[in-house]
């Protein structure tokens, strides 16, 4: 079931010009120059129920303004923004209790009052029930490790404390939908380590639907299983994370220990280097399987060791981004 459905979605910011010196200032105040920023231009696409995207672009690309748009804070400029089949700004206070939200380094907690008060304020402002609340709070405590920061206030904990805290108290009302902007910037790796495997337990066992945003391609790997790529407003592509690794990482890298027996066998589109008793060797999959490779390798080459490297995601986006094309 798609639960967001986005038609034709535009978004276009208005900025006015300022021109330097005294003298265009002064112009200023008589005659405004505005130009227009094209932030989302004229995009559709759809989002399953259960499902874990990424936002994928560089900065500017309208990842922020995207999700803005679906929390309800934006207006479109044209188009059309649904989700569970009702426009966001118009059903906001009954849309609100199915979504949690979190961009980046900015906190929901109550600055200066304890963790668990701000957590006991949500269960005031949203009604629960008390049995799910405690569930709830139970879970997250325990999964993000909680306990040791619950009485101490917002102020007092690190980022990656209180960035827990925050993502912890998200969960409490049980959202059905999860919208990430930026979530571990800032992180130190046990903290990221911690909330990812958080956030794809929600998704894989709670049913949890997440849309991220993130630079942090380990985030994207980790967490999303699909992948939404927005280049200067546009989509430039929407599909399986593996899709999009199949068609801009086309070579892989075989690693072994051991020596060469018979190089004549290596054809000469396989590129191999030798450091050693390390041997690197280099293939296209658009013109061998991996299968006809470790055949050849058994054949021509006497193995200790074998590893096969897949290129990351990290290597798929500077690709994109460097304006390199599907072949």
């Amino acid at each position: 079931m798609n639960f967001i459905q986005i038609e034709n979605l535009t978004k276009i910011y208005r900025q006015k010009v300022k021109q330097p010196g005294l003298k265009n200032a002064i112009k200023s105040l008589v005659r405004t120059e505005w130009v227009e920023k094209i932030a989302l231009d004229s995009i559709s696409f759809t989002m399953a129920e259960g499902e874990s995207l990424a936002c994928i672009g560089e900065n500017g690309a309208g990842k922020s303004t995207l999700i803005k748009t679906l929390v309800g804070i934006l207006s479109p400029t044209s188009g059309s923004v649904k989700v569970y089949d009702q426009n966001p700004m118009r059903h906001h206070e009954i849309y609100l209790r199915k979504i949690g939200v979190i961009f980046g380094q900015r906190s929901n907690l109550w600055t200066d009052i304890p963790v668990i008060e701000s957590y006991r304020a949500i269960q005031t402002l949203y009604k629960l029930d008390y049995n799910l609340y405690e569930k709830n709070m139970k879970m997250v405590t325990e999964l993000l490790d909680l306990e040791p920061i619950l009485n101490f206030p917002a102020r007092r904990l690190s980022l990656g404390q209180r960035m827990k805290a925050d993502i912890g108290m998200v969960f409490l009302h049980s959202p059905k939908i999860l919208y990430l902007d930026e979530p571990t910037i800032g992180l130190d790796i046990n903290v990221k380590y911690t909330i990812r495997k958080f956030l794809r337990k929600m998704n894989q066992e709670n049913g949890t639907s997440i849309l991220l945003t993130s630079h942090d391609l380990d985030d994207i790997e980790q967490i999303s299983d699909n992948a939404l790529v927005l280049s200067k407003g546009k989509i430039f592509y929407q599909g399986s994370l593996d899709e999009l690794k199949n068609n801009y990482a086309t070579t892989r890298l075989i690693t072994l220990k051991g020596s060469v027996k018979d190089a004549e066998g290596v054809p000469s589109n396989v590129k191999i280097e030798e450091e050693g008793v390390t041997i690197k060797i280099t293939y296209d999959t658009r013109n061998y399987t991996s299968a006809k490779v470790l055949e050849m390798i058994s054949q021509c080459f006497d193995v200790r060791d074998i590893t096969i490297e897949e290129p990351g995601i990290d290597y798929v986006v500077s690709r994109i981004f460097a304006g390199e094309t599907q072949s």
